[in-house]
């Protein structure tokens, strides 16, 4: 925890302090939060009609994301940074579902491309590893245990 200060006056001497949490909270806070996220951790035999909620999962990550940055008091530093590239990915993936999340929820008449959702679920799952891990490493904290990266679904 460190201390902020918010506000001071002259005349009275006075001043306003908030607690605000170290990185090493927020990382831990954050990879909490990951570890049971449905997109990250969807197992074998998943097919596209899981792409919903994979795609609402994913943009609850975006938005607690931008949330954990806001409350990083640094203007740089390293998990600044990590939070912004994990967030990335994670826009990368609702922006691989197309408009509105077409193309992990075709229309009745359409044939489901699950090779299109897969590649986008293990690419987002390899990058947030990778991300993860450094966190982990950085502030010696347990990393995710997400599925293997070579670990295609539905086999």
């Amino acid at each position: 925890m460190g201390i902020r200060q918010t506000g001071a006056g002259a005349a009275g001497f006075s001043a306003n302090w908030e607690f605000t949490k170290s990185d090493k909270l927020i990382a831990q806070q954050v990879l909490d939060f990951l570890a049971d996220k449905r997109v990250l951790t969807v197992g074998r035999g998943r097919s596209l009609w899981e792409g919903q909620y994979c795609l609402d999962s994913a943009n609850e990550c975006r938005r607690s994301l931008s949330a954990y940055l806001e409350q990083i008091q640094k203007p740089g530093g390293d998990l600044r940074e990590w939070l912004r590239l994990i967030r990335a990915s994670f826009v990368d993936f609702i922006e691989a579902g197309g408009p509105e999340g077409r193309t992990f929820r075709p229309a009745e008449n359409e044939a489901p491309n699950d090779d299109a959702f897969n590649a986008a679920l293990l690419c987002l799952r390899d990058e947030v590893r990778e991300v993860t891990d450094a966190v982990a490493a950085k502030f010696k904290l347990k990393g995710l245990n997400l599925p293997p990266g070579n670990l295609r679904l539905g086999e």
